[in-house]
Parts: C-alpha cells; structure tokens; sequence
C-alpha cells in the first residue's frame, strides 16, 4: 500500500512538472504555438533578419565560392509529403527597400543589384523530400568578379509553393569580398564598467575578437570581450587612408583621444571607446592572428 502511495504521488508530481514547464513554455516571449498552424515554406535566414539584408562575404578566389541559401517548412509535424518551390530573384522588393530607407533618412545605407556575371544558379526550383524540413539553392559567387566599392545585395524571394508562402520570405544577401582587416584577433585591454569596476587582461589570456566585414574599409566587432566575459557592445572600425580610425562604438561614433590607429606592418588595431553615455569605457589592442 505505501508502494502504491508513492508512485501515485510521483506520477502526480511529474504531471505537474509537465504542466508547469508548459506554462513556462507559453509564457515566454519566443514561445510560438505551432500545434495550430498550417504547415508553410519560409527562407529562414529571412525570418531571422525580419527581411532585412543578410551579410555575408568571401575570400577572393580564382574558382566560385558555393552559398547555400535553405528553404525550410515550418509545421507542427515532420512533412509526410514532398513539398516543392520555385524561388525568383527579388529585385523589386530590392528597390522598395532602398526607397524606404532614404525616405527615413537619407544617410542611411542602400545597396546595389549584383550583377548577372557576378553569380550563377543552376535552377531556382527545389524539392523538399517527404520527412525532412528543410533543402537549398546553391549559388555559386564568382568572387573576383565582385566590385568592392559596391555595396551588392542578391534579393530573392519564394515565388510559389506547393504550401502555403510564410511572410519570410524575402531575403537580401549582402555579398561582398572580404577585405584585408577582417579576421580573428588576439585582444588584450582594460574595460570599466559601473558594476563590474575596472577590467584588465592580456594576450596571455588567450582572449579573441572577431572582425567581419563590413564595407571596404570597415569592419564590426559584435562584443567587448574582456577577462570575465562578453559585454554587449558593438564596435564598427572604419580604416582611413592614414590608418586612423572612425569608431562607432554601441551605434554612436566615439572620440579617439587615445591616438587610436591601425598597423599595417604588425597588422594590429589600437582601440577605445565608451558607451551609456561615458559610464562604460573600453581601450584595446587587436592583433591579427587568422581568417575568421
């Protein structure tokens, strides 16, 4: 009997974990619901962005670089049928993009159609075999063939399935070659913080940041990293032709006082910044140490 009481009691206390971690569940902000929904093909990449450009860049090479842009089925249960669609390029949704942009401010960035010779793909239509989620379109980018002083966009969306068409479905890739800063680079710096105090490290802490691409001359740092982890603030670099730099640091472009430049010779960047109106500071050195 006192057998019996235990596993009714523990049956009843997993049940109401259960239900408890189902109410966490749709409690939560991200949480979406899709027992309820039909099934429908979207661009992923473009859900993720809210249809906005997607940068991505290249190594300069002598043979075409491969992208493979992927085609998912959002449903509540794995597909039991093939599900087939057709992509086109996108190039309207392209110009209404940058239309709005300069309407909402006229400094802000628009981007070029990439050219037919810079890009081949074989065939727009895809096949998503019964049991899977997911297939792509390989584009294959002729990176030599890319002007860096372009800005190019590769805009296309899902033109029909045979489902329903998921509002992502407009996806911009930003596609460029990389240029000479971007990489991985060893960091050592001090950072204060209003919490935290005052932050040091050095290279032997083995701590790294990673420099993308941007435009020709510039490159985006996604986070201060310092000896006790990530702290949320972006740093854009842009390379003068005399190795200053122009820094916007956390959206906002910041003062170099500290004679802040790049090396060409020991490939190292010397940066500083601060953000939250002064109250959050940042001086680091960047050096090279490989591609990303």
């Amino acid at each position: 009997m006192k057998k019996n009481k235990i596993n009714y009691f523990r049956i009843l206390l997993i049940a109401g974990l259960v239900f408890a971690m189902q109410s966490c569940l749709k409690n939560n902000e991200y949480y979406v619901d899709f027992s309820k929904g039909a099934p429908a093909v979207e661009l992923p990449l473009a859900a993720v962005n809210a249809n906005e450009p997607f940068a991505v860049s290249f190594d300069i090479a002598d043979t075409p670089t491969t992208y493979y842009a992927v085609i998912n089925v959002a449903s509540p249960s794995i597909p039991t049928t093939a599900t087939t669609a057709t992509l086109a390029l996108d190039s309207a949704y392209l110009t209404q993009y940058n239309a709005d942009q300069i309407a909402a401010d006229p400094n802000n960035q628009t981007y070029d159609l990439m050219p037919d010779s810079t890009y081949s793909i074989d065939s727009w239509d895809v096949t998503i075999p019964a049991g899977a989620r997911e297939f792509y379109v390989p584009i294959k980018i002729f990176t030599k063939k890319l002007d860096a002083s372009h800005v190019y966009v590769l805009p296309f969306t899902i033109a029909k399935a045979s489902i329903a068409i998921s509002n992502w479905n407009h996806l911009m890739l930003n596609i460029g070659p990389k240029n000479q800063w971007d990489g991985i680079y060893k960091s050592s710096g001090v950072f204060t913080h209003p919490s935290y105090g005052i932050l040091t490290w050095d290279f032997s802490a083995g701590i790294t940041q990673s420099l993308a691409t941007t435009g020709l001359t510039s490159v985006y740092m996604s986070q201060t990293n310092t000896s006790i982890g990530g702290f949320g603030a972006g740093l854009e670099i842009t390379v003068n032709p005399d190795n200053t730099l122009i820094e916007v640091f956390n959206g906002t472009t910041t003062p170099t006082p500290n004679s802040d430049h790049y090396d060409p010779a020991t490939k190292t960047f010397y940066v500083s910044g601060s953000y939250s109106g002064g109250t959050r500071t940042y001086k680091a050195t960047l050096v090279y140490t490989g591609p990303r």
